[in-house]
C-alpha cells in the first residue's frame, strides 16, 4: 500500500520502520525543517521496551539509558508516601530513564537506514477522501494521496481534527517546567524521586541517560509566564524545599522550558472511506498527563498493533477495525487511571492532599496493592487483573 505518516515523533518513526519492513511504500511528512534530538527525560516502561526489542533497537537504547527500579514519593515535610520497587511484581522489567532526544536519534537513524521517503518542512493541515485516496492537505496545497494516512502528529493533531472523531480534547490546568542537567555522579541513581506540597506543588527528578538527570516542576499553565519571568533564582528558592537529596542539582539548572498537556479521547482512532482510510497513533489518539509515564510506551504499542493488523488482514477496513478493537481496553485503563490521578497530584483541590498523604503509606502495604501498582507502571494493564500483550 501507499501509506503516508504525518509526524516524525516516536509513533511515526516506529511505524515507518515496521511498515517499510513489511514492504509498504511509506512516506513520512514532518512540519519541522530540521528535526533535532530535543526534549526532556522519558520514563520508558516495559511495554515500550518490548516493541523496541522486536525492532532490534533496544540494546542500542539501553546503552544511553539508565534503569529506573524504584519510585519514591514524599512530602516537603519529609513524610514518605510511597517507596515502591519494580521487584514488588515478580518478573517485572524496570523502566528506562532516557533522554527523549536519544530515543529520537535511535529511531530516526533506523528510518534513514531503511531509505524511507521523509519530507521535512511540510505543515499538514488535514486529510480528506478523494477519488485517488486519502489526500494530505498542506498550507501550500495537496501533497498527494495514499491508501492509508496515519496521524502521528501529537496532541494537537490536525489529522484527528480533519477525521472528525474527537470525543474529548481539553487542556489540563497544570503543566510543568523542565530542565535536563548534567549529573556526572548520577546522584539520581536508579530512582524516580517525587516531592509534593499539597496538590499544587511538585518536583520530580528522573535519571535521564548516562550522566544526566531531568527535573520537572509543576506549574499552573496560567502562571507559567510569570514564573519564568521571575527568573531562575526565584524558582530555585521555591523548589529548594522539595529537592531533598537532589538540592545540588538545582544550581545546575540553566534553563526552564514549559510543557503543557491535554486530555484527548476519540470515538474511534480510524476512519474508512471506501478502499482508503486514516488512522491515529500515539498522542493524536489519546493524549494524557504523564503522571504514569506511559505515553511513549502506548505510542509504541499503537504502532506495533497497527502494523500487525495491516500485515494479517488483507482488507484495509478489516485491518483498521481490528486495530481499533485491539487498542480499546488498554487505552481506556490508562486514560481513566491518569484522569483519576491528576487531581491528586496536580490541581487546585488542596483538600485531596490530606487523604492522599494519610492513605498512601497504608495502601502500599496492603497485600496485592504494590504488585498492582507496579503492573500499571509497566504499561500493559487493561484492568487490575488483565493485561495487553503485543500481537504476533
Amino acid at each position: 500500500m501507499r501509506i503516508g505518516i504525518v509526524g516524525l515523533g516516536t509513533g511515526g518513526t516506529t511505524l515507518a520502520c515496521l511498515l517499510t519492513d513489511a514492504g509498504h511504500d511509506v512516506t513520512v511528512v514532518e512540519q519541522a525543517t530540521d528535526p533535532r534530538p530535543v526534549g526532556a527525560g522519558i520514563w520508558l516502561q516495559a511495554m515500550g521496551q518490548e516493541v523496541l526489542g522486536r525492532l532490534g533497537l533496544l540494546e542500542q537504547l539501553r546503552a544511553v539509558s539508565r534503569p529506573v527500579e524504584r519510585v519514591t514519593i514524599m512530602t516537603a515535610s519529609g513524610r514518605r508516601l510511597v517507596d515502591l520497587g519494580y521487584d514488588a511484581l515478580p518478573g517485572a522489567v524496570p523502566a528506562l530513564g532516557v533522554h527523549r532526544g536519544a530515543l529520537f536519534t535511535v529511531l530516526h537513524d533506523a528510518v534513514l537506514a531503511r531509505g524511507v521517503d521523509v519530507r521535512l518542512g511540510v505543515p499538514v493541515t488535514g486529510v480528506r477522501p478523494t477519488a485517488s485516496g486519502m489526500t494530505v492537505e498542506t498550507d501550500g496545497g495537496d501533497l498527494g494521496s495514499f491508501d492509508l494516512v496515519v496521524g502521528c502528529d501529537g496532541a494537537r493533531s490536525r489529522v484527528r481534527w480533519s477525521m472528525r472523531v474527537t470525543a474529548r480534547d481539553q487542556p489540563y490546568g497544570y503543566g510543568a517546567l523542565w530542565s535536563v542537567v548534567d549529573d556526572p555522579d548520577e546522584t539520581a541513581t536508579d530512582t524516580l524521586f517525587q516531592c509534593l506540597g499539597g496538590t499544587s506543588a511538585y518536583l520530580g527528578v528522573l535519571p535521564t541517560g548516562r550522566g544526566r538527570t531531568s527535573m520537572f516542576w509543576s506549574v499552573r499553565t496560567r502562571d507559567t509566564a510569570r514564573v519564568l519571568a521571575a527568573g531562575l533564582p526565584a524558582w530555585r528558592a521555591a523548589a529548594a524545599p522539595y529537592a531533598g537529596p537532589h538540592a545540588a542539582l538545582l544550581d545546575r539548572v540553566t534553563e526552564l522550558l514549559p510543557a503543557t498537556y491535554r486530555d484527548v479521547v476519540v470515538r474511534t482512532p480510524v476512519r474508512v472511506e471506501g478502499r482508503y482510510g486514516a488512522a491515529l497513533v500515539g498522542d493524536s489518539a489519546h493524549a494524557m498527563s504523564p503522571q504514569l509515564g506511559t505515553g511513549t510506551s502506548l505510542a509504541l504499542a499503537d504502532a506495533w498493533s497497527l502494523a500487525h493488523a495491516l500485515g494479517t488482514r488483507p482488507a484495509l477496513a478489516d485491518a483498521l477495525g481490528a486495530y481499533a478493537r485491539d487498542r480499546a481496553a488498554h487505552l481506556r485503563w490508562y486514560q481513566w487511571a491518569t484522569r483519576l490521578m491528576m487531581p491528586v497530584f496536580q490541581s487546585d483541590l488542596a483538600p485531596l492532599a490530606w487523604p492522599r498523604d494519610g492513605l498512601a503509606p497504608l495502601l502500599t502495604r496492603v497485600p496485592g496493592v504494590a504488585p498492582l501498582l507496579v503492573g500499571t507502571l509497566c504499561g500493559d494493564r487493561t484492568s487490575p487483573w488483565t493485561t495487553w500483550t503485543l500481537p504476533g
